[in-house]
């Protein structure tokens, strides 16, 4: 098989399962009684913090189809990567 072809079809089986994980809202943001983004652990609010190197190459290696951002619950220590629906605004 031609390396060019097995490559293109290796990237584009890629793309394929990063479509389906966001279809299936692998890693998106819990939304509970108390907030919009609660613990995945304890359901209780998660604060927002910075993010790290790893995070970024993360987001690029995704093509951005997530735009994960890293969160921390200050309540059980679960720290780790979420990410939300894009909101859009709409056109008056």
């Amino acid at each position: 098989m031609d390396q060019f072809l097995l490559v293109f079809i290796i990237i584009l089986l890629y793309i394929l399962l990063l479509f389906i994980l966001r279809y299936l809202k692998f890693g998106k943001k819990k939304i509970c009684n108390q907030c919009t983004n609660c613990c995945p652990d304890c359901s209780f609010a998660l604060n927002r913090i910075k993010r790290i190197t790893k995070d970024q190459i993360n987001n690029n290696l995704t093509f951005r189809i997530f735009d994960f951002k890293r969160y921390i619950c200050t309540e059980c220590g679960w720290e780790g990567l979420r990410w939300e629906d894009s909101y859009k605004l709409k056109n008056h």
